[in-house]
């Protein structure tokens, strides 16, 4: 049956300082697609001056606009890396936020919408919890999936997620995976991504990697490996959802990304148009001249020695 007609819900989730990176997301989302609400997920102590900005953006490009404040009890014991917020977490509790909703696609705030999401939309998923693209891993971390006691090959990545929230629901997937999150005998490396791949893992529709066009399928030569040449041309050429995984972001002086100047534009049209690049120092400056691949050795080896010299000076 064709769905074009039909709502799609869209759900995301950001805290204050990636509301505007989220806002050119939820552009390059509502200026290529018709009939969406948009389910902000943010905790309960989000700004209601910044919240009340991004809602009326949204309502002024078309959409409904849907805010969902978590409660800090949800994020108990749940872990979190470094750089990343707990809010990682938001997305696990999707079937119990919405549950009037039986299908809802999750975007992480680092992505872009290139076209119509018609197809996502008529994807048929009564036989599955979750559609999603594998996930592309570096030589050293490719045991990871083994670790979890996976399959070596079908981890996906969480950053774009269709999910059956019905099914979820039926199957009591939430506690499920936050019991995987709480749990202290198994280390998770990527705490949300594990849990949600070791709860889901065998009730997962494999999407095409057009659908998460990660920035690792454009630098990694793992790529090929997990996507095949002709795949991975494909979604090289033609991504439906480019996404800005990584450290190295869009808007960091140091990104050579191909899509980098479209999320400048897509920045450009939201409340909040001017970029700060972070890492904008001199060092960065010079290394932004050489081959992408040796920048990242040398970011590599970098972060290896100060982790060396904290360890010894502990």
């Amino acid at each position: 049956m064709n769905c074009e007609n039909k709502t799609l819900h869209i759900a995301c989730a950001a805290d204050e300082s990636y509301t505007p990176h989220c806002a050119a997301m939820l552009h390059s989302l509502l200026t290529s697609n018709s009939k969406i609400v948009i389910h902000f997920l943010h905790a309960v102590h989000f700004r209601e001056d910044v919240l009340v900005r991004l809602r009326d953006y949204v309502l002024g490009l078309g959409a409904q606009f849907r805010p969902h404040a978590i409660a800090d009890e949800r994020l108990e014991g749940l872990p979190r890396l470094r750089n990343i917020p707990t809010l990682m977490w938001y997305r696990v509790y999707l079937p119990e936020l919405l549950p009037e909703v039986d299908r809802v696609l999750y975007l992480d705030a680092d992505t872009l919408v290139l076209g119509s999401l018609n197809e996502l939309r008529n994807t048929d998923m009564s036989d599955f919890q979750v559609a999603a693209v594998d996930n592309v891993f570096e030589s050293s971390f490719a045991h990871w999936p083994m670790t979890l006691g996976l399959p070596a090959t079908g981890y996906f990545n969480s950053g774009v997620l269709l999910l059956n929230l019905a099914s979820m629901r039926a199957c009591g997937s939430v506690a499920k995976i936050v019991a995987v999150g709480r749990s202290s005998t198994q280390r998770l490396n990527w705490p949300d991504q594990d849990a949600l791949n070791k709860v889901l893992h065998s009730s997962r529709l494999v999407l095409h990697p057009k659908w998460n066009c990660q920035s690792s399928l454009f630098y990694l030569r793992q790529a090929k490996l997990t996507f095949g040449r002709e795949q991975l041309k494909d979604a090289r050429k033609s991504p439906a959802i480019v996404h800005f995984e990584g450290a190295i972001k869009p808007w960091h002086r140091l990104s050579r990304h191909p899509y980098r100047s479209l999320y400048l534009y897509h920045r450009r049209q939201t409340p909040w148009p001017n970029v700060v690049l972070e890492g904008d120092t001199f060092l960065n400056a010079v290394l932004s001249f050489l081959p992408v691949m040796l920048t990242a050795f040398l970011l590599k080896l970098s972060f290896k020695v100060r982790t060396r010299i904290k360890r010894l000076t502990a």
